[in-house]
């Protein structure tokens, strides 16, 4: 069922239903890789003698921990495994055309399917190797890597920021939409991209200024976007590396949208302290990310999105629990979520 976004500011347009159609078409590529993977790394077979833990799966077959959990929470949600108290094992489908002694075995296809699809070898790189080893052998350098370096040229920015505009504008209206921010009078969007979050917030909410904090060619392209939105006047940028170099302050209140699931345990802790810090008392956090149910293993799509995020980032899509817990470890209170449009949700706390 879709969802439709109403009583919107006068300027802010909102789409007659959400995109979640979209999402589905677009990551269902991730589909098929994963059951190569699991097909090539044994993995199926593995877990049909002796069903395992992602940790256990991991420490049989040398696996990378992140790699084989999130590999095997979209296995679970495509429903080719199944998690009983943690630990996975195979369903029927499996046993019957996914193990090689079955008569109905679809690995003839499978063998051909691997070297044709280049996130087969993504996703398998991910699940047997560390982050860096994947890194230096990809032919492109990993938005990531810009960020984390600080080194982004005008025209990987414009790429970035047209391709994230594409598929968070309209997310970044439901989230303008649903989110309460009556009494933040300035938000700064951390990692912003093309602004067009700050540009939706500003428009649905007259009495709010925002900024977006940036890399500084990122911050170029992102005033093209918020001066053709007609919001020059309320949104700016700051140009600043957030991991080398002190957040501003004088925001009372921070934006993350799909930042968090780019990073490790490690990183987003810190980056939840910075924000910490830089936020005065009353001052709000949010994070806008797609939530994992409960027990991580969907919704389909989000578990899908998590596994791109395995084969181009250092990080994944998370719980509400996950999330929480960061915020509260960093002194955030009153941490809650809300469902804002399509498969996303904001998770938000409260610095007292």
């Amino acid at each position: 069922m879709t969802q439709r976004l109403t009583t919107a500011a006068p300027g802010l347009d909102i789409p007659a239903c959400d995109d979640k159609p979209i999402w589905d078409v677009w990551l269902s590529m991730l589909w098929l890789p994963a059951v190569t993977v699991a097909d090539e790394l044994e993995i199926f077979e593995s877990l049909a003698r002796e069903p395992a833990t992602a940790a256990e799966l991991a420490k049989r077959h040398g696996f990378q921990l992140r790699g084989a959990d999130i590999l095997l929470s979209l296995l679970t949600a495509l429903k080719f495994c199944v998690s009983h108290l943690g630990r996975y094992q195979v369903t029927e489908p499996t046993r019957q055309y996914l193990l090689r002694g079955s008569p109905f075995y679809w690995g003839g296809v499978f063998v051909q399917q691997r070297a044709s699809n280049p996130m087969h070898a993504a996703i398998r790189g991910a699940v047997l190797k560390k982050d860096h080893e994947i890194f230096a052998q990809s032919s492109k350098e990993p938005a990531v890597e810009m960020w984390e370096s600080g080194e982004m040229t005008l025209e990987a920015a414009r790429g970035i920021a047209a391709f994230m505009h594409s598929h968070s504008l309209a997310a970044a209206t439901g989230m303008a939409l649903r989110v309460d921010v009556s009494g933040v009078k300035s938000l700064l969007d951390v990692g912003g991209g093309s602004g067009c979050f700050c540009i939706t917030l500003a428009k649905q909410n007259p009495q709010l200024r925002c900024a977006v904090m940036d890399l500084k060619p990122m911050c170029e392209v992102a005033l093209d976007y918020i001066r053709a939105a007609g919001v020059g006047d309320r949104v700016g940028v700051q140009a600043v590396n957030m991991f080398q170099q002190q957040w501003p302050t004088g925001y009372d209140a921070m934006l993350f949208s799909n930042i968090f699931h780019d990073w490790g345990p490690e990183t987003n802790a810190k980056l939840a302290a910075n924000a910490f810090a830089a936020l005065p008392h009353g001052g709000r956090i949010f994070l806008h990310e797609m939530l994992l149910d409960d027990t991580g293993d969907g919704p389909l799509t989000t578990a899908a999105f998590s596994t791109l995020m395995l084969a181009n980032t250092r990080g994944r899509q998370f719980t509400f629990a996950q999330l929480k817990a960061v915020l509260e470890d960093a002194g955030f209170t009153d941490v809650d979520a809300v469902p804002t449009y399509s498969y996303y949700s904001v998770v938000s706390g409260t610095k007292r």
